[in-house]
């Protein structure tokens, strides 16, 4: 029985070949698509922080954080949203 799915896997080479070499290339992409897109969201997590602590050490005021704030929130939604 092992033979003859060697043989099979063998003979069939040509075709299945290409495509299990497609799949593997578009799962490396996907994967590294994703791992860029969670890099990007953390980013905008990391500054949300960065603000809210720049406006605890009174580095800007309220009204540059809220301002700031509402800008990154927004870019955030819609990183969020176009997933």
């Amino acid at each position: 029985m092992m033979i003859l799915g060697l043989l099979t896997n063998v003979l069939l080479a040509p075709v299945t070949g290409p495509i299990y070499g497609v799949r593997f290339v578009l799962n490396a992409l996907k994967t590294q698509a994703e791992t860029e897109l969670e890099g990007q969201e953390k980013h905008l997590q990391e500054e949300l922080v960065a603000l809210n602590m720049r406006m605890e050490l009174g580095q800007i005021s309220e009204p540059e954080f809220e301002e700031q704030e509402a800008t990154l929130l927004k870019k955030l939604r819609n990183f969020r949203a176009g997933q």
